[in-house]
Protein backbone atom coordinates (compact mmCIF):
# COMPACT_ATOMS: atom_id res chain seq x y z
CA UNK A 1 0.00 0.00 0.00
CA UNK A 2 1.41 3.30 -1.08
CA UNK A 3 1.72 5.73 2.09
CA UNK A 4 -0.24 8.70 2.03
CA UNK A 5 0.86 12.58 3.19
CA UNK A 6 -0.48 13.82 6.55
CA UNK A 7 -2.66 16.23 4.19
CA UNK A 8 -4.56 13.56 1.93
CA UNK A 9 -4.97 11.79 5.11
CA UNK A 10 -6.64 14.26 6.82
CA UNK A 11 -8.95 15.06 3.55
CA UNK A 12 -9.78 11.89 3.73
CA UNK A 13 -10.47 11.60 7.20
CA UNK A 14 -12.65 14.84 6.87
CA UNK A 15 -14.53 13.21 4.18
CA UNK A 16 -15.28 10.08 5.78
CA UNK A 17 -16.58 12.49 8.86
CA UNK A 18 -18.81 13.92 6.52
CA UNK A 19 -20.23 10.98 4.47
CA UNK A 20 -20.79 8.94 7.52
CA UNK A 21 -22.86 12.12 9.38
CA UNK A 22 -25.26 11.88 6.21
CA UNK A 23 -25.61 8.24 6.58
CA UNK A 24 -26.21 8.91 10.51
CA UNK A 25 -28.89 11.75 9.26
CA UNK A 26 -30.54 9.45 7.28
CA UNK A 27 -30.93 6.61 9.54
CA UNK A 28 -32.28 9.22 11.93
CA UNK A 29 -34.80 10.52 9.20
CA UNK A 30 -36.24 6.87 8.80
CA UNK A 31 -35.98 5.30 11.75
CA UNK A 32 -37.19 9.04 13.48
CA UNK A 33 -40.24 8.35 16.19
CA UNK A 34 -42.98 10.71 15.71
CA UNK A 35 -43.39 11.78 19.24
CA UNK A 36 -46.17 13.30 18.62
CA UNK A 37 -48.32 11.41 21.20
CA UNK A 38 -47.32 10.86 24.89
CA UNK A 39 -48.65 7.54 24.45
CA UNK A 40 -47.31 5.60 21.41
CA UNK A 41 -43.96 5.87 19.79
CA UNK A 42 -44.36 5.22 15.99
CA UNK A 43 -40.95 4.37 14.20
CA UNK A 44 -41.64 3.35 10.69
CA UNK A 45 -38.79 0.04 9.60
CA UNK A 46 -39.68 -0.04 5.87
CA UNK A 47 -41.73 1.02 3.15
CA UNK A 48 -41.59 -0.56 -0.30
CA UNK A 49 -43.63 -0.40 -3.50
CA UNK A 50 -43.17 -2.45 -6.58
CA UNK A 51 -45.07 -3.14 -9.79
CA UNK A 52 -46.81 -5.85 -11.88
CA UNK A 53 -48.71 -6.32 -15.16
CA UNK A 54 -52.22 -7.80 -15.10
CA UNK A 55 -53.30 -9.28 -18.89
CA UNK A 56 -57.10 -8.54 -19.46
CA UNK A 57 -58.06 -11.08 -22.25
CA UNK A 58 -61.43 -8.76 -22.47
CA UNK A 59 -60.05 -5.04 -22.18
CA UNK A 60 -56.87 -2.94 -21.48
CA UNK A 61 -54.18 -4.40 -19.24
CA UNK A 62 -54.30 -3.15 -15.57
CA UNK A 63 -51.12 -2.42 -13.02
CA UNK A 64 -51.42 -4.15 -9.80
CA UNK A 65 -49.51 -2.14 -7.13
CA UNK A 66 -48.00 -4.00 -4.30
CA UNK A 67 -47.03 -1.81 -1.16
CA UNK A 68 -45.53 -3.12 1.97
CA UNK A 69 -44.96 -1.09 5.31
CA UNK A 70 -43.71 -2.14 8.42
CA UNK A 71 -44.07 0.07 11.27
CA UNK A 72 -43.32 -0.70 15.16
CA UNK A 73 -45.28 0.92 17.62
CA UNK A 74 -44.70 1.50 21.18
CA UNK A 75 -46.65 1.59 23.80
CA UNK A 76 -44.17 4.45 26.19
CA UNK A 77 -46.03 5.19 29.70
CA UNK A 78 -49.01 2.20 30.10
CA UNK A 79 -50.58 -0.82 27.70
CA UNK A 80 -51.99 0.17 24.36
CA UNK A 81 -54.88 -1.46 22.10
CA UNK A 82 -54.29 -0.92 18.32
CA UNK A 83 -56.90 -2.37 16.21
CA UNK A 84 -55.83 -5.01 13.37
CA UNK A 85 -58.80 -6.09 12.28
CA UNK A 86 -60.75 -4.62 9.26
CA UNK A 87 -63.64 -2.73 9.92
CA UNK A 88 -66.59 -2.71 7.26
CA UNK A 89 -65.67 -0.99 3.74
CA UNK A 90 -62.05 -2.76 4.22
CA UNK A 91 -61.00 0.39 5.80
CA UNK A 92 -58.33 -0.70 8.48
CA UNK A 93 -59.81 1.00 12.34
CA UNK A 94 -56.55 1.03 13.70
CA UNK A 95 -54.18 2.55 10.24
CA UNK A 96 -56.48 4.86 8.28
CA UNK A 97 -55.01 5.54 5.27
CA UNK A 98 -55.63 7.18 1.90
CA UNK A 99 -54.77 6.09 -1.52
CA UNK A 100 -53.20 9.39 -4.18
CA UNK A 101 -53.74 8.72 -7.73
CA UNK A 102 -56.89 7.59 -9.25
CA UNK A 103 -57.02 4.26 -8.42
CA UNK A 104 -60.42 2.22 -8.09
CA UNK A 105 -58.88 1.91 -4.40
CA UNK A 106 -56.95 -0.52 -2.74
CA UNK A 107 -58.55 -4.09 -3.60
CA UNK A 108 -56.63 -6.00 -0.30
CA UNK A 109 -55.36 -5.07 2.99
CA UNK A 110 -54.05 -7.06 5.42
CA UNK A 111 -52.41 -6.17 8.90
CA UNK A 112 -50.98 -8.35 11.23
CA UNK A 113 -48.74 -7.33 14.67
CA UNK A 114 -46.27 -9.61 16.44
CA UNK A 115 -43.73 -8.97 19.25
CA UNK A 116 -42.04 -10.23 22.38
CA UNK A 117 -44.82 -9.69 24.86
CA UNK A 118 -47.23 -8.57 22.48
CA UNK A 119 -50.85 -10.74 22.57
CA UNK A 120 -53.70 -10.42 20.76
CA UNK A 121 -57.24 -9.32 22.40
CA UNK A 122 -60.67 -9.74 21.16
CA UNK A 123 -63.30 -6.96 22.36
CA UNK A 124 -66.47 -7.35 20.67
CA UNK A 125 -65.78 -7.77 17.04
CA UNK A 126 -62.37 -6.12 17.03
CA UNK A 127 -59.29 -7.65 17.53
CA UNK A 128 -56.43 -5.76 19.28
CA UNK A 129 -53.01 -5.70 19.62
CA UNK A 130 -52.40 -5.43 23.03
CA UNK A 131 -48.77 -3.84 23.74
CA UNK A 132 -47.85 -3.73 27.28
CA UNK A 133 -45.86 -0.52 28.24
CA UNK A 134 -42.53 -0.86 27.27
CA UNK A 135 -43.32 -3.11 24.28
CA UNK A 136 -43.06 -3.08 20.88
CA UNK A 137 -45.45 -4.22 18.45
CA UNK A 138 -44.51 -4.72 14.52
CA UNK A 139 -46.80 -4.25 12.22
CA UNK A 140 -46.71 -5.01 8.85
CA UNK A 141 -49.69 -3.42 6.21
CA UNK A 142 -50.09 -5.19 2.74
CA UNK A 143 -51.66 -3.16 0.72
CA UNK A 144 -52.86 -3.62 -3.39
CA UNK A 145 -53.89 -0.94 -5.74
CA UNK A 146 -55.33 -1.95 -9.17
CA UNK A 147 -54.78 0.86 -11.46
CA UNK A 148 -54.17 2.09 -15.28
CA UNK A 149 -51.61 1.62 -16.85
CA UNK A 150 -49.25 4.89 -17.49
CA UNK A 151 -50.62 6.47 -13.81
CA UNK A 152 -49.13 7.05 -10.38
CA UNK A 153 -50.43 5.85 -7.16
CA UNK A 154 -49.26 5.66 -3.37
CA UNK A 155 -50.57 4.87 0.03
CA UNK A 156 -50.61 7.61 3.16
CA UNK A 157 -51.30 6.60 6.43
CA UNK A 158 -52.86 9.61 7.84
CA UNK A 159 -54.03 8.18 11.54
CA UNK A 160 -53.77 5.82 14.05
CA UNK A 161 -56.02 4.55 16.32
CA UNK A 162 -55.25 3.25 19.78
CA UNK A 163 -57.22 2.77 22.70
CA UNK A 164 -55.31 2.57 26.66
CA UNK A 165 -58.35 0.50 27.53
CA UNK A 166 -60.34 -1.76 24.56
CA UNK A 167 -63.78 -1.25 26.32
CA UNK A 168 -62.89 2.55 26.44
CA UNK A 169 -66.16 3.57 23.85
CA UNK A 170 -63.32 6.13 21.47
CA UNK A 171 -60.12 5.61 20.18
CA UNK A 172 -57.36 8.07 20.87
CA UNK A 173 -55.15 9.33 17.55
CA UNK A 174 -52.30 9.98 16.58
CA UNK A 175 -52.27 12.54 13.11
CA UNK A 176 -49.21 11.99 11.29
CA UNK A 177 -48.23 11.10 7.23
CA UNK A 178 -46.60 7.95 6.62
CA UNK A 179 -46.19 7.57 3.15
CA UNK A 180 -45.32 4.94 0.55
CA UNK A 181 -43.15 6.24 -2.43
CA UNK A 182 -45.17 6.93 -5.37
CA UNK A 183 -45.68 4.44 -8.08
CA UNK A 184 -45.88 4.91 -11.69
CA UNK A 185 -47.48 1.86 -13.06
CA UNK A 186 -46.36 1.09 -16.86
Amino acid sequence: MKNLTPATNKQLVKDLKGHVQKLQSELKEVTKDTNVDENIGIIVQKAEVRFSKERNPKGPDQGLGHYLLIIDVTAKKETAYLPISVASGRVSTGFVYQVEGTARGVSTATISSKGVGIFKVTSGSILYSKIPTGKTATFKILGEIKGALGKEYRIVISRVNYKLNPNDLRYKRVILEIPTKTLKFN
